[in-house]
């Protein structure tokens, strides 16, 4: 069984988490398409922050508009709570590997089947753990 230490680890990718700090620290969004356990997924890359806000906004959107105060409400509160998080990071300005991103984001994302085609005719909000990438590239299918 792996330790605590080894299961907490985002990704050793480079590259990966160089694009992960420039999406999360400079607001860009960048096209990708993973490989993640055997699925394709491309959409647009962006931080946790706008991941937050777009499931928020889209939200509001629900026909059902108990859901969407509550789905409003706990996105809200979820976004507050990372902000307040990543601020507490900052200060004390520990960059190691126990600090590292977990999860990645997507926007607009597909997934894609063996024939090529998008198996979902709208993109959605995506969130998946960064370990379970395989591979990557920096364009989009979509």
């Amino acid at each position: 069984m792996a330790n605590n230490k080894e299961e907490q680890m985002a990704t050793d990718d480079a590259v990966l988490l160089m694009f992960l700090t420039l999406v999360e620290e400079d607001g860009m969004e960048v096209a990708v398409t993973l490989n993640v356990n055997g699925v394709v997924v491309s959409g647009t890359l962006i931080g946790a922050s706008a991941y937050y806000e777009g499931i928020t906004e889209s939200s509001k959107k629900l026909q059902d508009s108990t859901m969407s105060k509550i789905i409003t409400k706990k996105f809200t509160d979820l976004k507050e709570g990372y902000s307040k998080q990543k601020q507490e990071q900052d200060e004390k300005e520990e960059k190691d590997k126990e600090n590292a991103a977990t999860f990645i984001h997507l926007k607009n994302a597909r997934y894609f089947g063996t024939v090529g085609q998008p198996t979902t005719n709208n993109g959605t909000w995506w969130r998946g753990k960064i370990s379970s990438v395989d591979g990557f590239s920096f364009d989009s299918l979509v």
